[in-house]
C-alpha cells in the first residue's frame, strides 16, 4: 500500500495542550491489542478514539465510505458532542455536503483510481476554505475548530476517516499532527477491517472464531481462493480445499472427515497453505480474504 504525506503543514498553535505521546507503550499497546479483538464487534469505535487519544487528544472522530459511482455511506461517529448533534452532522454530509468536501476535490477533479491500494494523510483544514453554508454547519454551530484526515482509496471504494478538535482543545499543535499522521495509517486499516467484518456480521458471534455463515459462505469462498487468483492461485486444489473450510469454521477434524483425508493430513495442507501465502494463523487467513471481497457482498 502506498502513503502519501502533505508536503506542508499547517502547525496551527504549538505547544497548546501539548501531549506527549504514549503510543507505543505498555498502556497503548495493550489498548491496541483491545482495539484488533473488538474488529467487526461492538465497541470498537469507542476502543479506537481511546486509542488515539492515549497519544493525541481527539474531540470528533468520523468515517464515511465513498462508492465511484458518488454514494456515501456513514460507517461511524464517535464524538465528544452530544448523539443528536452527531447524527445530524452525519446525515447533512451524506445528504449532499460530501460531494462540497474541499479535502476530497483533488480526488474527485482526478477521476482516476490509483493502481493498487493507497492511502493520503491529507493536511490540517483551514476551515476558512470551506463554502459559508458548510463551515456554519460543520464547525461553526458545533464548535469544531480544526481537522486531520486520511484517505484510503482502493479501486472499489473510498473510506475517509477525519479527526476533530473543539475549540476548548485546542487547535492541532505541529507535534499533534505529525504524531496523528504517523498512527493513520495504523488506525485507517483498523477501520479497514472493521468495516469489512461488520458487513459479514450476519449475527452476533465473532467473526474470527465463526467466520462466515456456512449458508452463504461456500461459493465465494471457491471464487476467491480460485485457481487464477493472484495470491491464491499458488495453492493446490487440496490446499484451497482446506483453506475454504478453515475460513467456514471447520474444526481439523471437520475438514479431515468432509475430504476422507487423515488429520494430520489436513495439518500438513494447512501447514503448506500457509507458508506458501506467508501467513501463520487462520486471523491473517481471514484477513486476506477480506482484502479481495468486494465492500458489500
Amino acid at each position: 500500500m502506498d502513503i502519501l504525506f502533505p508536503a506542508t503543514i499547517n502547525s496551527g498553535i504549538i505547544g497548546r495542550n501539548k501531549k506527549v505521546s504514549t503510543s507505543g507503550t505498555d498502556q497503548w499497546l495493550a489498548k491496541l491489542t483491545s482495539c484488533i479483538c473488538k474488529l467487526g464487534r461492538a465497541g470498537f469505535e469507542e476502543t479506537l478514539f481511546e486509542l488515539v487519544n492515549l497519544a493525541v487528544t481527539v474531540d470528533h472522530c468520523t468515517v464515511f465510505i465513498n462508492s465511484p459511482d458518488g454514494h456515501t455511506e456513514h460507517l461511524f461517529t464517535q464524538s465528544r458532542l452530544d448523539e443528536e448533534t452527531c447524527n445530524r452532522l452525519a446525515r447533512a454530509y451524506v445528504s449532499g455536503f460530501s460531494a462540497r468536501d474541499p479535502q476530497l476535490a483533488p480526488v474527485a477533479e482526478d477521476g482516476v483510481p490509483p493502481e493498487g491500494d493507497q492511502l493520503t494523510v491529507l493536511g490540517q483544514a483551514d476551515t476558512s476554505g470551506y463554502p459559508e453554508d458548510y463551515r456554519q454547519q460543520f464547525f461553526e454551530k458545533t464548535g469544531l475548530i480544526d481537522k486531520v484526515s486520511s484517505l484510503l482509496q482502493t479501486s472499489a471504494f473510498n473510506i475517509y476517516c477525519s479527526f476533530y478538535r473543539l475549540e476548548q482543545s485546542g487547535p492541532f499543535s505541529e507535534q499533534d499532527f505529525r504524531e496523528l499522521s504517523r498512527l493513520l495509517p495504523l488506525l485507517t486499516n483498523l477501520i479497514f477491517k472493521h468495516s469489512r467484518l461488520t458487513q459479514f456480521r450476519d449475527k452476533p458471534a465473532d467473526p474470527i472464531v465463526t467466520s462466515v455463515p456456512l449458508g452463504r459462505s461456500p461459493d465465494l469462498m471457491k471464487r476467491l481462493l480460485e485457481e487464477q487468483s493472484d495470491v491464491f492461485g499458488q495453492l493446490t486444489e487440496r490446499e484451497r480445499e482446506v483453506c475454504v473450510r478453515i475460513i467456514q469454521g471447520y474444526t481439523s477434524e471437520a475438514i479431515a472427515l468432509d475430504l476422507e483425508v487423515a488429520i494430520s493430513t489436513v495439518h500438513t495442507y494447512r501447514k503448506r497453505a500457509y507458508a506458501k501465502l506467508g501467513i501463520s494463523s487462520q486471523n491473517e487467513l481471514f484477513s486476506l480474504i477480506l482484502e479481495r471481497m468486494p465492500l458489500v457482498s
